[in-house]
This record gives structure tokens, C-alpha cells and sequence, in this order.
């Protein structure tokens, strides 16, 4: 079995394990005054101050969240709700499907929404980007640091320049930032999404930094946990889970180059086949991901082939019915229904060595020669 999908999930580290076991025990309601909450409440200080230190962020600018998706709607709504209608709110083509699907419920509150445009690379320019703050005059920029499919990172810390030239509010997804790029890139902006499941942490608990002076108007009622930010007793077990993979990444950060993992993979297949192409080369990215198009095959066939030699990756959105459908992010920049539909992404992780991706692109190799030869004589079949 070849894990080629830490975009996705990553597998649960040592110290998570440890610190959920440690809540599994402290059982106690946090918001109890008692002694078994207040052991509970210790341990969530304990986390939190863990993912401030990982961060470099004051911890009590951190509300724990369910996950990523929860953090960045969040954001949007809690300051949609805050400006009221009239909001305005300036995003990209290329972001999760988080933010984007949060989209028609703003404008049913009276909000405004305004996409900026991306290259073919995936990236925006900054030129642009200042125009468009300019002449709408959003209360919020909504960017992500990373793309999640093809890796392409925004240039954040001049993106919160523009945005503080002109008095507007930043909010960034880093949910693919957090452990692949210095904190020091992101966590200024003025709102700030990550999740513990790309940090090897557990699924089910992320954050959104709010920076002090920043407020929102809360989305989730029933007390007044996380300083009446988000109502509802605390997942302890997760929180101490994220916690203690922020501890084993501060301690482990850098024992891995996984650019040149990349690099060595993206090169390897490169050098093998024809009609192909990897969509964010020429602009930065995260260094663990690789989005490649495989002219004249369908993601959908190349994924299963590769799932039953054992190597599992990712391509397009699944959709609820489990079929592929093109990507929005890749359609964002200019690619057509077909050729959104012939890419897929490797992302790589602590599990992916040298060996490991040699095996993986030789795999390709075989099968995109395999599917395109027998596609071949069923073109000439006919």
C-alpha cells in the first residue's frame, strides 16, 4: 500500500495519540468548576497553547472548530452577520469548496460577492487584486494560502499589505499552509483557517485565528466556550489530539525534504511520457504536491488503475453519487470540462521517500502507456 494523498488526510502521529489517550481519561466537562473539569480545562489550555506556540499566535486569539471547512464559514458569516447587508466580499475562482458553497447564503443576506480571476498557473496578480480592492471596496479578501489541488500558494504577506492599505479585512484558508509553509507566511492576516488532520492530528477539529480587534458575530450557540466565540461544550479529546500534533511537528519540522521527493517524482515522470503536463509549475507551491494532466486519459480510469495495484491518490471532487466531476479549481483557470477531467494530484508525506515515489511514477508510467495504446486500437476499431 502507497499513501499518495496527504492533501487529503494525513495518518495520526504519536504524540496526538498520546494526548487523545490523556482526554480519554479526563472525562470532566471543561466548563466544570469541579475538579475533575478543571483537570479537562488544563489539558485544553494545555492544546491550546500548543497550536499558539506551533502558530506564533497569542492563544487566545484561537477558537477551536470542528475543522477547516467550519473556520473558514466562520469567517465569512460571523463578519457577514457582524457588517450586516451590504457586505462585501472579495474572493477567488480556485478556493474549497468551504468558502464557495458559503457564497449564496451571504447573498441571501444582502451581501455582495466579487471573484478575482487567476491565471492558467493558478495564480492571481497583484496588480489586479489591488484594482478590484480599490473600486469595490470589500469589507473582506477571502484568499487561500495554498491550493489544496494543485499547490499553488498566494503571496499572502503583500496580499495583506494591499488589504491594510485600504482598510479591508483579511481572512486566509492556510489549512494546506499549516506544516508545509513557515506560520510566520500566513498568521498575520486578520483571520486565519487550519485544521489538525494535514498536521497529523485527528479529523473533526480545526481553529480559525481571529486577531484581537476583529469581531464576529458568533454561528454556533450554547454557552460561552471559546470566550463566547463558538457555543458548545469543547471536543476535548480531538483539541488535545491537535495539540499534540503540533507539539511532534515543532519537534520533527524540517526532518523531511519533501521538494525534493517531489521534485524527483515530477522529473522521473516527466522524462518518460509525452503529453504531459503539471499545472502550477512555473508559479510557487507547497512542496509536497504534484498536479499532473495525462493528455487523452480519464482521471477517473488512471485513479482506479492505481487503486487496485495499492496506490492511492486523488482526482477532481467526489461527488455524492462517488463518479468524478471537473474540478472547479482547474476549470477557475481556464482549463475546459475534458481537460479538468484528465488531471490528478499526488501529494506526498512522512511515509514518502525516494524509493517510494520511483515506485509510484514507474506505476504511471506503465499504465498511462498501457490506456493510451488500448484507447489507440479502439480509436482505429472503429
Amino acid at each position: 500500500m502507497i499513501y499518495a494523498d496527504y492533501n487529503a488526510t494525513t495518518p495520526l502521529g504519536e504524540k496526538a495519540k498520546d494526548w487523545m489517550a490523556q482526554a480519554l481519561e479526563l472525562w470532566g466537562n471543561p466548563s466544570s468548576s469541579h475538579r475533575y473539569g478543571r483537570k479537562a480545562s488544563e489539558l485544553l489550555n494545555k492544546s491550546r497553547e500548543s497550536v499558539a506556540e506551533l502558530l506564533g499566535v497569542n492563544p487566545n486569539d484561537i477558537v477551536f472548530t470542528s475543522g477547516g471547512s467550519e473556520a473558514n464559514t466562520l469567517a465569512l458569516m460571523g463578519l457577514a452577520l457582524e457588517v450586516g447587508p451590504g457586505f462585501r466580499l472579495l474572493t477567488s475562482l480556485v478556493e474549497h469548496s468551504s468558502i464557495r458553497d458559503t457564497l449564496p447564503l451571504i447573498e441571501k443576506l444582502g451581501g455582495i460577492i466579487q471573484h478575482v480571476a487567476v491565471n492558467s498557473e493558478g495564480q492571481l496578480s497583484l496588480v489586479d487584486l489591488e484594482k478590484q480592492i480599490e473600486t469595490f471596496k470589500p469589507h473582506l479578501v477571502s484568499l487561500m494560502t495554498a491550493n489544496n489541488e494543485t499547490g499553488v500558494i498566494f503571496p499572502i504577506p503583500q496580499i495583506l499589505q494591499l488589504c491594510e492599505a485600504h482598510a479591508c479585512l483579511l481572512h486566509t484558508d492556510a489549512v494546506q499552509g499549516l506544516g508545509k509553509l513557515d506560520p510566520t507566511f500566513y498568521r498575520n492576516a486578520h483571520l486565519v483557517s487550519i485544521s489538525a488532520h494535514k498536521i497529523y492530528g485527528p479529523k473533526g477539529v480545526g481553529a480559525l485565528i481571529i486577531k484581537k480587534g476583529v469581531s464576529l458575530v458568533a454561528t454556533h450557540y450554547g454557552g460561552a466556550q471559546e470566550i463566547k466565540r463558538r457555543g458548545g461544550t469543547e471536543n476535548v479529546v480531538g483539541i488535545a489530539g491537535f495539540g499534540g500534533a503540533a507539539r511532534e511537528w515543532q519537534e520533527t519540522h524540517g526532518s523531511q525534504d519533501l521538494k525534493k521527493v517531489r521534485d524527483y517524482f515530477e522529473t522521473f515522470i516527466g522524462g518518460s511520457l509525452d503529453g504531459v503536463s503539471i499545472q502550477g509549475e512555473k508559479e510557487p507551491r507547497i512542496p509536497n504536491t504534484s498536479n499532473f494532466r495525462f493528455q487523452g486519459i480519464a482521471s477517473e480510469v488512471l485513479l482506479g488503475a492505481l487503486d487496485l495495484e495499492g496506490i492511492f491518490i486523488s482526482a477532481g471532487s467526489a461527488c455524492s453519487s462517488g463518479s468524478i466531476s471537473p474540478s472547479h479549481v482547474l476549470l477557475g483557470m481556464g482549463f475546459s470540462e475534458s481537460e479538468a477531467k484528465e488531471c490528478v494530484r499526488f501529494s506526498w508525506g512522512q511515509m514518502s521517500g525516494l524509493n517510494t515515489v520511483e515506485e509510484v511514477a514507474k506505476k504511471v508510467i506503465a499504465h498511462v502507456t498501457r490506456i493510451r495504446a488500448r484507447n489507440t486500437l479502439k480509436a482505429l476499431s472503429k
